[in-house]
């Protein structure tokens, strides 16, 4: 892990702000809470569907139930209407039953599921009409075209599909407890934003430490710093992809002056600190110098492909990874 704060920027030796301890003695501590710490197993465990921009659709609105109500169903989840609606991006004369839950407002497919089994939630209802997770509608009709493989709103490289470990994050929750400390939050009001979503395992892992405060969605990152649509946050923490420019696309971003003096945590392989691209972005930086700290762990770090996410080789080799 690579580390940097509010006071590395002023060439501090205190993390942030608050009177935090130095640095030495923050690491010493850490080292000796991780060695007696085991962190709790959420193996199996995954997050729900992200939620992402929406479209606003007239049918299906709940003024209209005499014309688009079809029919109640009890499920094992909850009592479900069914309704007509038109699907963003599809002709008028389209017509698509859809779920709606009436108590919750969620609306959902009438036909595929997710590969936890559970209904695919495709939207919610908001001011009398249906409002639809454009992204989720994409997924539906992937999966309606029988393919099950995983999708990304956008480009994206097999290799990359690997989720961080939970023992990663156990490895800097001392530094997260101090953070929180320094700005006077609870672990659940501390916010943390992960912008590379793989499975989302991330929300599940930092949930077992106790921090439940996470965005992390399948959204383009790059699109949205580009307008600014990025969260409120208090940390920034990710496993970036290794492909491609990804890294110097994240060391450019997170040293720049519109992302400020906010503490981040980056999951790397070692050899990054010598590219010029992070010597550029951080100690050598002539606007916004920083000047990182390293956690180094005990093991490797193995990262684990999701099902499906990769494509079939003869080797066992792509069903892991390790920097």
């Amino acid at each position: 892990w690579a580390g940097a704060g509010e006071a590395d920027a002023a060439a501090s030796s205190g993390w942030g702000k608050g009177g935090i301890v130095n640095i030495s003695q923050l690491a010493s501590s850490h080292v000796n809470k991780a060695s007696t710490e085991k962190p709790k197993d959420v193996s199996g465990r995954k997050r729900k569907k992200s939620e992402s921009s929406t479209e606003s659709n007239n049918h299906g609105s709940d003024d209209d139930d005499d014309n688009n109500s079809i029919a109640s169903i009890n499920s094992s989840e909850s009592v479900l209407e069914g309704r007509t609606a038109v699907l963003p991006g599809d002709d008028e004369t389209n017509i698509t039953m859809v779920l709606v839950d009436k108590q919750s407002g969620l609306v959902y497919s009438s036909g595929e599921r997710t590969n936890e089994g559970k209904r695919l939630q495709i939207g919610k209802t908001a001011g009398g009409s249906i409002e639809f997770d454009t992204n989720a509608i994409e997924e539906m009709k992937r999966l309606e075209s029988g393919d099950n493989g995983p999708s990304f709103p956008y480009k994206t490289d097999d290799d990359d599909h690997c989720e961080t470990p939970l023992q990663a994050y156990a490895d800097i929750q001392s530094i997260l407890d101090a953070l929180c400390k320094s700005m006077g939050k609870s672990k659940s009001s501390l916010k943390i934003y992960d912008p590379y979503f793989c499975n989302g395992s991330v929300v599940n892992h930092l949930k077992s430490l106790g921090y439940t405060n996470v965005y992390n969605k399948k959204e383009d990152c790059y699109a949205v710093w580009e307008t600014q649509g990025e969260p409120t946050f208090d940390v920034f923490i990710t496993n970036p992809p290794y492909s491609a420019d990804h890294i110097d696309k994240l060391m450019t971003y997170i040293t720049s002056t519109k992302f400020g003096t906010k503490p981040w945590l980056l999951l790397m392989p070692n050899w990054v600190h010598k590219k010029d691209y992070f010597e550029n972005s951080t100690t050598k930086n002539q606007i916004n110098a920083s000047y990182p700290f390293y956690v180094v762990p005990k093991k490797r770090y193995v990262y684990v492909p999701p099902p499906d996410f990769r494509e079939k080789k003869a080797s066992d080799v792509h069903k892991k990874s390790s920097p």
